[in-house]
């Protein structure tokens, strides 16, 4: 299956164009790194996917869901977003609380005020977070804060 299908995105800002015709498709389960010197969109390309962004022309869409097609964005773009999670490069990580906490954080627009007021976090999204750390290879330093990782690890 198809996680992530790109056909054809297009953005400019202003005169410039930042994405001309990306197409790309990312099979679920692969990991992928956009690679390349300052100032050639990856981040745009990053949070068109995420749905953060709409584009000029062209079509998204995520595990089968179309995020954007034509320059609008769907109506399943807001749900999707919550799906996705995008790390960006100022990713603020909250140095004196512990590495799991930071991941669950990710979890608040997902859960109910109050128990992200007071970091109630289930069962579920514990092992879900966990995992995720495990899949990056710092899932035995859970407990440490933030402040412990090294750059590369944050």
């Amino acid at each position: 299956m198809v996680a992530v299908s790109i056909d054809g995105l297009t953005k400019t800002f202003g005169r410039k164009r930042a994405l001309d015709g990306v197409s790309v498709e990312i099979p679920e389960g692969e990991m992928v790194a956009l690679i390349g010197a300052s100032g050639l969109s990856k981040s745009t390309l990053i949070r068109h996917i995420a749905g953060l962004e709409r584009g000029d022309a062209g079509r998204i869409v995520i595990e089968g869901a179309e995020i954007q097609s034509g320059g609008r964005l769907s109506a399943n773009a807001r749900n999707m977003r919550r799906s996705i999670g995008v790390i960006f490069q100022q990713f603020n990580l909250v140095s004196r609380l512990p590495i799991l906490t930071n991941v669950l954080i990710g979890f608040l627009g997902q859960i109910g005020r109050a128990r992200g007021t007071f970091g109630f976090f289930s069962k579920d999204e514990k092992l879900t977070a966990m995992r995720a750390l495990h899949r990056v290879g710092i899932s035995e330093q859970a407990r440490q804060r933030a402040s412990t990782l090294s750059g590369g690890q944050q």
